[in-house]
This record gives C-alpha cells, structure tokens and sequence, in this order.
C-alpha cells in the first residue's frame, strides 16, 4: 500500500473490533497522522501508545464534531458502532456536514447489515444518505459494504462444538463470511490510496457458505462431529438464550440467518485482492487460528 500524507479520522467505530484493527493497520506507517473517535474516549485511550490521536465525537453533539474534525482530509465513518445509533440518518447527514465544515475531502463509509439493520433495503438507505450529504455539500464519497464477519460465528461455534449442533433456520441460506483482518485491511487500503477511491466497493471472503458447508469446515479444524439441525426462530432463539446467549447475540443469530436467506447476501467478490494485492483469509484458517481460543470457551460460550 502506498504511503499518504494525509491525516485519517476514524468516527463511529474506533471503538468496535473493525474501526479498531484499521486505526491499528493505519498507525503503523510514519507518514500518517491518525486521528480516532468514540463517544466515550475512554473505550479507545490505549491507542494513544500507538502514536493516535484521541478525540470524543457525538453525532449528536454538533459542538464534538468541530472539535474532533478539523484537520482530516479523509474520514472514515463505520456504522457497526457498538450501540447501532451511527446509522440513524439524522446522524450520518451531520457526520458529513461536520466534515464539510472542518475542510474534509472525502469520506469513506462502512456499512454493514447487523442485527441493528437487518434488512439491505434500509443498509441501501443508509448508503444513499451518506452519497447523498457528501453530493450536496461538495465531497466525494466511497460506500464499502461489509460481509458478515466470520468472528461473529465464534459464540455459535463454541456453543456446537459443546452440544455437537449447529440449529439454523435457513439451511439452504448462503453468506460469504469475511474476516475482519480481511475487512480492516481492505479499509485501510482504500483510506490510503493515491488515487481515486472506488465510489463502490463489497467487501466479502472468496466462497458463500451454507450451513452445512460451515459445519464441515468445523468438524474438519476441530476433529468435531457437529451436527445440523433444523430449526425455526423461536426454536432457535430459546435455544440460544437458554445456553446464556444475550437478547442482543440472539438477535444477531437471527439477522445472520435471514441474511443468508436472501440472494443479495450470496455473491462473493474479489475486492480485498483488488486493493491488497493478498487473498482473503479463508474460513478454515481463521479457525485454525482461534482453535485454543474457541476449544477452552467450550464450557462457557462468550456471548
């Protein structure tokens, strides 16, 4: 990746696995002068060591924007915050009117289908709300749409590779599960590009699994017998809260599957080799990497 003398500022998600791992990948590199927000500046201070710059940022405190802002030329706004409020249109439109104020160029938006917006129709929104306040107020934007994460599976893998079942409620429903060193490493590539950034871009692994494709790659890395059963939501969801899954996990096992149910869900691209130069990192080498980790959660699954 080429080095840019920009300074990057990361709204909405320095505080979450994905916005935290590309402040990381963008710290690494002298020429770069990394600026990372959260609501609570105390979820992220440990960045600091890293050479970054701390600041509080509240969509809704329009005051902590221009504080925070000023200086960027590129931002990054990633709506996979811990809390699910950075998707509200109300706040992604003032996100891109802090950033015309403070002198940013452009703005780079990660969106993802979670269990905060299950459905692809309101993602879409979303991504027209941010193309939409960066055309009005004059600056160029990137859309980056992520794939389910594959360390989102990992409570539900610790929980089969327990019981010896994986429920699912869409058997035939495929995802292309991306990891998120995958996704990090992709964002920081386009945040760091010369040239013009890609206007739109899916960031997905190289295969969409079924649920049966999934089992087999963990009876495989695991030496498992792990079995798939059918189930329906309720089923499903008691069975998940019963094990000391919370609402919120629960939630998100259910957006996973009616995800995979639907075709838009289903293709897998290339994008990660595009501006990495490097293939994503199949299901079965994430595994292999937590397989301890996931072995001695058997007994209780984190959720």
């Amino acid at each position: 990746m080429t080095k840019h003398s920009s300074r990057y500022l990361l709204v909405a998600g320095a505080e979450g696995e994905v916005g935290r791992r590309v402040v990381e990948l963008l710290s690494r590199h002298d020429a770069l002068r990394v600026t990372a927000t959260a609501r609570n500046p105390a979820d992220i201070v440990d960045l600091a060591a890293r050479g970054v710059r701390i600041r509080a940022a509240d969509p809704d405190d329009a005051a902590s924007l221009d504080a925070a802002f000023p200086g960027a030329q590129r931002l990054l706004l990633v709506s996979t915050a811990a809390d699910g409020l950075w998707g509200r249109h109300r706040q992604l439109e003032a996100l891109v009117a802090a950033a015309s104020r403070a002198g940013v160029q452009s703005v780079v938006y990660i969106a993802q289908v979670d269990m905060f917006a299950t459905s692809p129709t309101l993602l879409e929104r979303n991504c027209s709300v941010v193309e939409t306040a960066c055309n009005s107020h004059g600056l160029s934007s990137s859309i980056l749409r992520m794939a389910w994460p594959i360390e989102q599976l990992f409570p539900r893998i610790a929980l089969a590779l327990k019981y010896g079942k994986w429920l699912s409620t869409a058997l035939q429903g495929r995802l292309p599960y991306v990891s998120v060193e995958d996704v990090a490493s992709t964002v920081a590539a386009v945040l760091m590009r010369e040239e013009m950034l890609p206007h739109h871009l899916n960031i997905t692994g190289s295969r969409a699994l079924t649920p049966e494709m999934l089992i087999d790659c963990i009876n495989v890395v695991f030496g498992a017998q792990v079995e798939l059963v059918p189930a329906n939501d309720e089923v499903l969801a008691l069975h998940l809260q019963a094990s000391g899954f919370s609402k919120s996990a629960t939630m998100e096992a259910l957006a996973m599957d009616a995800l995979s149910k639907l075709e838009v869900a289903q293709y897998p691209n290339d994008a990660t080799r595009q501006m990495t130069g490097k293939s994503p990192l199949g299901i079965e080498t994430v595994l292999a990497k937590h397989r301890l980790d996931l072995l001695l959660s058997r007994v209780t699954p984190k959720v």
